[in-house]
């Protein structure tokens, strides 16, 4: 996404532990994710754009390359969508009942990803220090003030973005392959995960230049390790041309 240098991470926060509550479609109650047992404690990053590629996360990632780098899960976000926003790069919207400011209003003129409706991604145990690291990249304003939203819970998204071009939310996120190594590539289905989000540039448009090679290396790479190829040539490729075609 953003190529920015990371601020000092000694002046900034990332977290530890988030309770997520959902408000389930139609539903008149919400069900809280800390009833479920999760694989991992910390929210796993839900990377799906050009940090779907581990080469890049290694170069971003320098204070622990060798766990933040490590690709741990494909996982997918239902009744999301993604697509290239106007400032060029790759962004996901939120199903309606979870929009917030701009997503209400320009929202529906995302077309949805593909015949399953769903965003597909690659999930990395980042530590604290690289996660903060990550945000200077993603351009996160740690001085936001706290969620004004009365429609989503601030579990799932604690502060507004602010002056920062993507905010942070926390999604539980349904794990389709574990690829950790530990033997257990069924595992528990579901992860509580960090996901980078614009909320003020939600209109569809061109991907940069630059950003055209990182995406076509990011999906390589993801491809190799079982993502699914149908879904990425039928949402991604809609907007990021394949260099070798």
């Amino acid at each position: 996404m953003h190529l920015k240098e990371p601020a000092d991470p000694s002046t900034g926060t990332t977290a530890s532990t988030v309770t997520t509550t959902i408000p389930p479609k139609d539903a008149t109650t919400t069900t809280s994710v800390t009833e479920i047992n999760h694989k991992y404690p910390r929210p796993l990053y839900f990377a799906f754009g050009s940090n779907l590629s581990s080469t890049q996360m290694r170069i971003r990632c320098t204070h622990d390359p060798e766990l933040s780098s490590k690709p741990m899960a494909i996982a997918r976000l239902d009744g999301w969508r993604w697509f290239i926003c106007e400032a060029g790069y790759a962004n996901v919207l939120p199903p309606p009942e979870l929009r917030v400011g701009r997503q209400e209003t320009d929202g529906d003129a995302v077309p949805i990803s593909g015949e399953e409706d769903t965003v597909y991604g690659i999930l990395y145990e980042m530590s604290p220090e690289d996660e903060f690291l990550l945000d200077g990249y993603e351009d996160v304003d740690h001085g936001a003030s706290a969620s004004k939203s009365k429609k989503v819970p601030t579990g799932i998204r604690p502060r507004e973005q602010g002056k920062g071009d993507y905010n942070k939310w926390y999604f539980p996120a349904i794990v389709t392959k574990w690829l950790d190594g530990d033997g257990d590539e069924d595992g528990d289905k579901v992860q509580t995960t960090l996901i980078y989000i614009d909320e003020e540039r939600v209109r569809v448009g061109p991907p940069r230049e630059e950003y055209i090679g990182r995406m076509n290396r990011a999906i390589r790479e993801a491809e190799m390790l079982g993502f699914p190829k149908a879904w990425a040539e039928d949402v991604m490729r809609r907007f990021i041309p394949d260099a070798e075609g």
